[in-house]
């Protein structure tokens, strides 16, 4: 009859009390099983360490393998981890080994008070060979994999606290080490540490955090990176484990100063994020002090840092976490929860600590643009964030199309290598970001396209009604999880099976048996949203706007003439709407074509950021008013319309690639063009004008050249045809320039050329805007005549 699990637990234990002599370095005999406190007083615990053994899981294991192979490889694990003891812990006394149950031991040993550092590179290389080992064991005695988890503390002086509150918290340490993934060559040695400082050895890079709604940079993370390829964070992570908390923090302090001296000037709100380990979670409100203390040594102000504490911390740092953050809140700096998402924090701590950014893990924002969990989580971390006065950073932005997504759901900033790599120096510019769109604008009615939205549409997976729910989970296989496959009756469509609801449908107990051989009409969507192919796009996204909430993502099917053209996403709908939005902002005249003032000062202030000299054009026209009031608006516009395309083709035929044509509106025109080509491009534009105007008068005023019309008092008088004034400013932004410094300084310029008779360009002689020169200079140019003028009559 087989024996019961407390029959078995009995045999164990009597299997332990059996064990024979150890050969081995060690020393003396097999421990034998006793009681650990039996053993803690007989030494000083600050000599004392132990190593816990526990097989995952084996009460399930041992179910399937049953009891005389269950105590088998518990045996032959102890067996291991006895054996290899001596080879990798040479000199150390084992002491005792205790069984707390079946696959759970603990070996206590004496260190003899050598380093921890040393100590710990000890346990490393006993855990990898018993591991190795383990899984070879276990391999020949059942087929099968065991998990076995090793870990390792030493015991911190009790003082007169009794022995056993070391003994519990060396286990509790001991097994939180056991669960983390290690790999022994990751961590510095004791050379390399010592290394780490004294020879300079530690460097940081700095990745930017964009402004999602600007595009400007936020500010910069800063990251350890050893110059000699010492493993800085991992160094921090073994005094972590190790809990050498006085090394940990001075690692952590020195690579702060690193930053805080490597960083460079900031803006007044641009910041610089700092990661703050658990040693200085453990240290005294005296630490936050000296580091207020150091920010200011180097310049900075404390409200220009953020210190980011990670969500991945143990249950009890979480418990003190809120008043670490306090303390450093009350002296001015910024704070910042990091890995949110990916750790142990729930919402309502996350309230308590009230930190000014939350950090999205890069867990919660990849495939973001397909997942539409993700994006209900991220939706209600920033509703959270807005509600406390704090700022969501997505970490991990890599694709286009990701950071569309974060825009869209009005993520506040992100931070990825798709917005900037880590670098030093840090990197210094900003980049354009996608326009927002979001259901909400379309409930507004604030979408103008009138483009169909078959133009968007997409070939997609199709299958006939008859096919079985299996067949179309195999199409879905290596599919993301906002894919689908249409549902068809010839080629009409009659249903939508996204993939996302059909792995919740499949995953539910009993789902894939209930459903497999199913016909797939049993799990599709019968009444998609179908729309034909000339439905405009503002009109689609209106309709898939009042969908039911479960179905708000899913694709929209388009039809022609009733049979599938394709599918169009959400995300690309909405993502079209919004660049329509952005063209229909740049105020583009209707009547030319050419961009807007929106478009004008964002080049402008594009080049003046870049640093990329350039003149600035300005085209009026003379006596237009009077034309527009004798000939009527048609003409009028056709007298635009004839500098627009003077203008374009001049700076065709004489600019550079990139020069730039605006109209600000009414008779005004802008061209940005490089300095080089700024005369000719003048000249062109006023001889192509010059040649056609002429044509818009009738025969008499033509031959006259003049026409009769009344000024702006009323009384009549002859006007001269039509002419241009142009004039001419040189900027070299090696100095900031706003675009009022530019709106005044053209303002002065123009008035010169509109005085001159006919048509005339006029240069600007005075230093150009933003030019770094010395004073005396630019005193003596302000003495000069500011401009010189051409006429071309």
């Amino acid at each position: 009859m087989e024996p019961t699990r407390i029959e078995a637990s009995i045999m164990f234990k009597h299997m332990l009390e059996q064990k024979k002599v150890l050969s081995g370095r060690a020393g003396g005999v097999r421990p034998r099983v006793a009681p650990l406190l039996a053993a803690v007083p007989d030494i000083r615990d600050d000599r004392l360490a132990l190593l816990t053994l526990q097989a995952a899981d084996f009460h399930l294991k041992f179910a399937g393998i049953g009891v005389d192979a269950g105590i088998a490889c518990l045996g032959a694990c102890l067996d291991i981890a006895l054996d290899q003891f001596p080879q990798s812990f040479p000199g150390k006394a084992l002491l005792c080994v205790q069984e707390a149950s079946p696959g759970d031991c603990v070996l206590l040993f004496d260190h003899g008070g050598e380093d921890r550092n040393e100590l710990f590179s000890c346990y490393l290389s006993y855990r990898t060979a018993v591991l190795r080992t383990v899984a070879e064991r276990m391999a020949a005695l059942t087929g099968e994999g065991l998990e076995l988890r090793v870990g390792f503390a030493c015991l911190e002086p009790a003082g007169d606290a009794p022995a056993a509150t070391a003994l519990f918290a060396a286990m509790c340490k001991a097994r939180r080490i056991s669960q983390q993934t290690i790999d022994p060559g990751a961590f510095p040695s004791r050379a390399e540490l010592k290394t780490l400082f004294a020879e300079g050895q530690a460097g940081v890079v700095f990745q930017p955090v964009a402004d999602l709604a600007t595009g400007t940079i936020l500010g910069w993370e800063a990251f350890a990176r050893g110059r000699s390829g010492i493993a800085v964070q991992d160094a921090l992570r073994l005094f972590e484990m190790i809990g050498s908390s006085d090394r940990g923090l001075e690692i952590e302090h020195g690579l702060w100063r690193t930053a805080l001296a490597e960083v460079g000037p900031l803006k007044p709100r641009q910041k610089l994020f700092l990661n703050v380990g658990p040693a200085c979670l453990a240290a005294t409100g005296q630490q936050a002090s000296g580091f207020a203390r150091l920010v200011e040594e180097y310049g900075l102000s404390r409200n220009q840092i953020v210190l980011e504490f990670s969500e991945r911390l143990s249950p009890g740092e979480l418990t003190v976490l809120p008043e670490r953050l306090e303390a450093y809140r009350a002296l001015g700096f910024g704070t910042a929860i990091d890995d949110v998402g990916a750790g142990q924090a729930n919402m309502m701590l996350l309230a308590r600590l009230r930190p000014d950014y939350f950090k999205a893990d890069v867990t919660l924002t990849r495939d973001i643009e397909c997942n539409p969990f993700k994006r209900v989580m991220v939706e209600t971390l920033v509703l959270v964030a807005e509600k406390i006065g704090a700022r969501v950073i997505a970490e991990g932005v890599e694709t286009e199309l990701a950071l569309t997504s974060l825009v869209s759901m009005g993520v506040h900033a992100g931070q990825g290598y798709h917005l900037g790599a880590p670098a030093y120096p840090k990197p210094e510019s900003s980049r354009a970001m996608p326009p927002k769109a979001g259901y909400g604008q379309v409930a507004a009615g604030d979408w103008k396209c009138a483009s169909p939205i078959g133009e968007l549409a997409a070939p997609c997976l199709v299958a006939p009604t008859e096919a079985s729910i299996g067949q179309v989970k195999d199409m879905l296989a290596d599919k993301p999880v906002m894919c689908s496959v249409v549902i068809l009756d010839g080629d009409a469509p009659t249903g939508l099976v996204m993939n996302y609801n059909l792995d919740k449908a499949l995953s539910s107990k009993f789902g894939v048996d209930l459903y497999h051989r199913k016909r797939v009409a049993r799990l599709m969507d019968a009444d998609p949203l179908c729309v034909e192919h000339d439905l405009p796009i503002e009109e689609a996204a209106r309709q898939a706007m009042n969908r039911a909430p479960a179905k708000i993502y899913d694709d929209i099917v388009v039809t022609r003439g009733g049979a599938l053209a394709g599918t169009v996403s959400v995300q690309k709908m909405l993502d079209t709407l919004a660049r329509v939005q952005v063209e229909l902002a740049k105020g583009s005249n209707p009547l030319t074509g050419l961009p807007g003032n929106v478009s004008i000062e964002r080049e402008f202030s594009r080049r003046a950021a870049e640093g990329l000299p350039c003149c600035m054009l300005y085209v009026d026209l003379d006596n237009f008013k009077a034309y527009n009031d004798v000939y009527g608006f048609s003409q009028g516009d056709r007298v635009i319309l004839l500098t627009a395309q003077a203008l374009r083709e001049a700076v065709g035929k004489h600019g550079a690639p990139g020069d730039f044509v605006g109209h600000v509106g009414g008779d005004d025109f802008v061209a940005i063009a490089e300095r080089d080509g700024a005369d000719a491009i003048a000249g062109a534009t006023v001889a192509l004008f010059a040649a056609e105007v002429p044509a818009l008068y009738d025969a008499e005023d033509r031959e006259r050249g003049a026409m009769r019309g009344k000024d702006r008092d009323g009384r009549p008088r002859d006007f001269p045809l039509i002419t241009l004034s142009i004039a001419i400013l040189d900027c070299l932004f090696e100095t900031r320039v706003s675009f009022e410094d530019l709106s005044h300084r053209v303002a002065s310029v123009k008035k010169l050329a509109k005085a001159q008779a006919g048509n005339s360009v006029v240069r600007d002689r005075r230093a150009p805007l933003g030019a770094a020169l010395a004073q005396a200079d630019s005193a003596r140019a302000q003495k000069e005549d500011g401009c010189f003028c051409q006429d071309n009559d």
